[in-house]
C-alpha cells in the first residue's frame, strides 16, 4: 500500500466510504462524518453506538442535535484542508480564506491546529477546543489507572526478587551473607525509588486533572490567544504525562544468579551497532532438513517488506497468525489499548478488535484450530480471556492466585498437543515462576512444568524458572524463554527438561531479557532477545544459526522485541513496544 493510499484511507469515512466531511471523534478514538453520525442517532434516545468497535456513547442531548456536541477530529480536519488548499493552489487561493467557511477576509490562526477561521467560525472553534477539555481529563484518568496497575506490579516484581535473593544466598556459603544484605538493600532502595517516582508522577497527573478540570480558568481569560495558549500547554502537557506512564516499568528488575547481581532488565545499551549477517548469499533448496533451514537462515536479506508504525497502536505486545481462513489474520495484543487488534494480511487492512469489559493488560496470543478459538493471557487480570474466531468473547479461564489452575502474571501462551491427544494450552505463568498445562474448555490444570521437589529439610518447593515469558510448542517439544535466567529451555510433553542454553551477556548466542519466542516448522528456535535488541535463531538442539537486528528504531532495528511469530510462509513477525511498530520479515 503506498503512502498516499494509506492517508485516503485515512481521511475516508467507513459509513459512507467517502472523504471525511465535517469529522467527528467518538470517545473510543473512531472518527466519522457528521451527517453519518447524525443518521445514525435515535431520535428519542442520548445513546449512540460506535459503528466500528460498538463503543456505547452518551450523548448531552437526544437525537441528532447531541452529534453536533461531539469533538471534531482536529488533527484530520487540519489534513483535509490542508490537501484541499494544494489541490487549488495553482488557482490562487488566497491565504486570508477561513479553513471552514472558506469566506475572505479578516481571520484568526490558531496555534493548535494550524488553521485559519474567520470571525463567525473562530468563536465556534474556541468552543470545541474547550469541548475537548473533559477528553483530556479522561486520557489522564485512564492514565492514573494504568499507573497504579504498573507500580502495583512493580512492588510485587520487586517483592520476588528480595525472595529469590533470599533462596540464591541460602544454597551459598556463609561467607556471601555480606553480598545478600548488600542486594536486599539495593532492592528495598529500587522499590523506594519506584514508589518515589510514581508518587512524584501521581502528584503531576493530579495537578494536570485539576488544572484541567476547572473549565472556569479557561473562560476567565481576557482573550481568545490566551486560551489557545492555555490550551496548547495542557495538552503538551498532557501528552508528556501519557508518555511518561507508558514507559514506566519498562525497566524491570531480575537476579541474575550466575553473576549474583542485580540486572535491570529493559535499562537501554549504548551500543548500537548492527548485526552483521553471515557471509553466505546462496540458494537453500526445499526448506525440508535441518542443514537446508539453517542454509535458508544464513543466507536469508531481513530487511522487513512491511513496517506498521505507531498509527497502528501503541505499544504492541504477543503477536500470532490465526491458523483458519488461510492464515490471512494477524493478531496484534495492545498493551495501551486493553485491545487486540485483527488485521487482514492480504490487505494489511483493520478488520477488528478483541476486547472485553475485564481485560487490562492483553500479552499473549494463541488459537485453536478445531474450536476456532483465540487465547489471550491477561497479565493485570491474572486471567485468559477466550474469543471465537468471529470475534466474539465466550469465557475466562483462571484467577489470580497461587494454586493449580490460578495464575499470577500470566504473559506467554501457546497451543499444541498434549498428554492426551487433543490440544492443550501451554501458559507461562510468569508470577508463579512456571508453564501451567491446562485444558482450553475449562483450564482444568494437565501438568505443571518447571517445578522441583524441596532440598533436604525444606518445605518450600523449587523451581527451574525465574519469571518465564515465552512459550512455544512443537509437535514433541515444549520451548521455554526463562527471562530471568536468561536461558532457553525445553522439555518433553510429559515434563522431561531436555536441554537448555544460553547465559546472560551481549555476544551471540547470548541474551538479555529472552522475552518472547517462536518455533518453525522443522522446530527452529526464533528467540526475541529483548534486552539486547535482537532476534537470534538456533537449531533444536540449541546451535546457533543466525542474528539480525540491532538497536535502533530504522527499519530492520528494534528497541525492546515484545512479540514474535514465524508463518508456514516463513514470514516472521516482530513487535517493537518500545518502537510502537509491527515488523514482517
Amino acid at each position: 500500500m503506498s503512502h498516499v493510499d494509506m492517508v485516503e484511507d485515512l481521511l475516508q469515512c467507513h459509513l459512507c466510504n467517502k472523504r471525511l466531511r465535517r469529522p467527528k471523534m467518538l470517545p473510543c478514538q473512531h472518527t466519522f462524518c457528521l451527517e453519518c453520525l447524525q443518521g445514525l442517532a435515535p431520535p428519542a434516545s442520548k445513546n449512540l453506538a460506535c459503528p466500528s468497535c460498538g463503543l456505547n456513547v452518551e450523548l448531552q442531548t437526544a437525537g441528532p442535535d447531541g452529534v453536533l456536541v461531539l469533538p471534531p477530529n482536529l488533527y484530520l480536519d487540519s489534513l483535509l484542508t490542508a490537501l484541499q488548499q494544494d489541490n487549488g493552489g495553482s488557482a490562487g487561493v488566497d491565504k486570508t480564506r477561513c479553513s471552514r467557511c472558506q469566506t475572505v477576509g479578516s481571520t484568526s490562526a490558531c496555534q493548535h491546529c494550524r488553521q485559519v477561521f474567520c470571525t463567525v467560525c473562530w468563536s465556534s472553534h474556541i468552543s470545541e477546543l474547550k469541548s475537548q477539555l473533559p477528553s483530556l481529563l479522561d486520557q489522564l484518568t485512564g492514565a492514573r489507572e494504568r499507573l497504579d496497575h504498573r507500580i502495583q506490579d512493580f512492588r510485587e516484581v520487586c517483592q520476588k526478587l528480595k525472595q529469590h535473593i533470599d533462596v540464591a544466598v541460602e544454597v551459598r556459603i556463609q561467607s556471601l551473607r555480606v553480598q545478600q544484605s548488600n542486594m536486599n538493600k539495593k532492592a528495598e532502595e529500587l522499590l523506594a525509588q519506584g514508589e518515589l517516582s510514581v508518587a512524584e508522577l501521581q502528584g503531576r497527573i493530579h495537578t494536570t486533572e485539576n488544572t484541567v478540570a476547572r473549565g472556569a480558568d479557561f473562560d476567565a481569560l481576557p482573550n481568545d490567544n490566551k486560551k489557545v495558549a492555555l490550551f496548547l500547554q495542557l495538552h503538551r502537557t498532557t501528552s508528556g504525562l501519557l508518555d511518561e506512564v507508558s514507559h514506566w516499568g519498562e525497566a524491570r528488575p531480575t537476579f541474575d544468579e550466575e553473576n549474583f547481581r542485580i540486572d535491570m532488565a529493559g535499562e537501554s545499551r549504548t551500543s548500537s551497532e548492527p548485526e552483521e549477517p553471515d557471509d553466505v548469499f546462496c540458494e537453500a533448496g526445499p526448506l525440508s532438513s535441518a542443514d537446508s533451514m539453517s542454509l535458508y537462515y544464513r543466507s536469508r536479506s531481513f530487511t522487513p517488506r512491511i513496517n506498521l508504525g505507531r498509527s497502528v497502536m501503541q505499544r504492541p505486545s504477543g503477536v500470532g497468525v490465526a491458523p483458519w481462513d488461510d492464515g490471512v489474520f494477524m493478531y496484534i495484543a495492545g498493551t495501551d489499548s486493553r485491545q487486540v487488534l485483527v488485521i487482514d494480511r492480504s490487505k494489511m487492512k483493520l478488520v477488528t478488535q478483541l476486547t472485553a469489559p475485564s481485560m487490562l493488560y492483553p500479552h499473549g496470543i494463541a488459537f485453536c484450530k478445531t474450536s476456532r478459538e483465540v487465547y489471550v493471557t491477561d497479565k493485570w487480570n491474572h486471567c485468559i480471556h477466550v474469543f471465537s474466531a468471529e470475534s466474539k468473547y465466550l469465557r475466562q479461564l483462571g484467577r489470580k492466585g497461587h494454586a493449580s489452575g490460578c495464575f499470577h502474571s500470566p504473559e506467554g501462551i501457546a497451543s499444541g498437543p498434549g498428554i492426551s491427544e487433543k490440544t492443550s494450552l501451554y501458559v507461562c505463568d510468569t508470577g508463579n515462576d512456571r508453564v501451567q498445562v491446562i485444558d482450553p474448555s475449562d483450564g482444568s490444570v494437565e501438568l505443571i512444568l518447571g517445578i522441583l521437589e524441596p532440598l533436604p529439610g525444606q518445605k518450600t518447593k523449587r523451581t527451574q524458572f525465574n519469571q518465564p515469558t515465552g512459550v512455544a510448542v512443537t509437535q514433541d517439544k515444549v520451548v521455554v524463554a526463562d527471562f530471568g535466567n536468561k536461558r532457553i529451555k525445553t522439555y518433553s510433553l510429559s515434563g522431561e527438561k531436555l536441554n537448555e542454553f544460553g547465559s546472560m551477556g551481549e555476544a551471540r548466542g547470548q541474551f538479555r531479557s529472552p522475552e518472547c519466542i517462536a518455533v518453525d516448522r522443522l522446530g527452529f528456535i526464533l528467540v526475541g532477545d529483548s534486552g539486547n535488541a535482537r532476534v537470534q535463531i538456533f537449531r533444536p538442539n540449541g546451535t546457533l544459526v543466525r542474528v539480525f537486528g540491532g538497536r535502533g528504531s530504522s527499519a530492520g532495528r528494534f528497541a525492546w522485541v515484545s512479540g514474535i511469530a514465524v508463518t508456514d510462509s516463513m514470514d516472521i513477525i516482530v513487535t517493537d513496544s518500545k518502537n510502537g511498530n509491527v515488523q514482517i520479515f
